[in-house]
């Protein structure tokens, strides 16, 4: 077979060349021959036997493949406990420390005054008797309370009134009896004398 040669310079051409070596002008591509058309009569294929009905029989349903309900992180999840906050104490009992250095444990009602035993006697509740030499403490001087862990206390009609400390501010106690709210931590003056709440065990 001879050597194809550019149609530009006359340089001999590579084998499967798209472009000449010496110009580098673009080797013109031969196109393929078409392919032959089928003969009139000539026989086409013959199926294999069986090949028609297994295409025209109807296809089987595939089971689906079962899931779990839960992936496995989700499974860690749901079998975790749910952590539940406990409920602090309710607090049941406090003590009072009176600047006087008196220490007195309260777990209910009680009157603290300068003499209070026959008024605790007439209503059932606990007498908290203050010792206070200057008696600026009245004889019935403030009604304490500590019911379902709940501390209020409340003037009763003293001479030199009652009034509670918290946080450097000072909270007055009317003479009327109105109710006010502690917590321990508090500190409670009657007259001249103070004392300070802490929670018991």
């Amino acid at each position: 077979m001879a050597s194809a040669r550019c149609a530009y310079c006359d340089a001999t051409l590579q084998p499967n060349s798209m472009f000449c070596a010496e110009c580098g002008q673009l080797v013109p591509q031969l196109s393929r021959p078409p392919a032959p058309a089928s003969l009139p009569g000539a026989a086409r294929p013959t199926p294999a036997p069986g090949a028609a009905a297994a295409s025209a029989a109807p296809r089987q349903p595939i089971d689906p493949v079962p899931l779990p309900s839960l992936l496995p992180w989700q499974q860690a999840r749901a079998n975790e406990q749910p952590v539940v906050a406990s409920a602090p104490p309710v607090l049941q009992k406090v003590e009072l420390l009176f600047s006087t250095g008196q220490h007195v444990m309260v777990s209910g009602r009680a009157v603290i005054g300068r003499k209070p035993a026959q008024t605790a006697a007439a209503t059932g509740v606990q007498a908290i008797e203050v010792l206070d030499d200057t008696r600026s403490v009245s004889r019935v001087h403030l009604y304490f309370e500590l019911i379902e862990g709940r501390i209020t206390v409340a003037d009763a009609g003293s001479s030199n009134g009652s009034h509670v400390e918290r946080a450097g501010q000072e909270i007055p106690l009317a003479g009327s009896g109105d109710v006010v709210e502690v917590v321990p931590g508090d500190r409670v003056w009657v007259g001249d004398i103070s004392f300070e709440m802490r929670a018991a065990a």
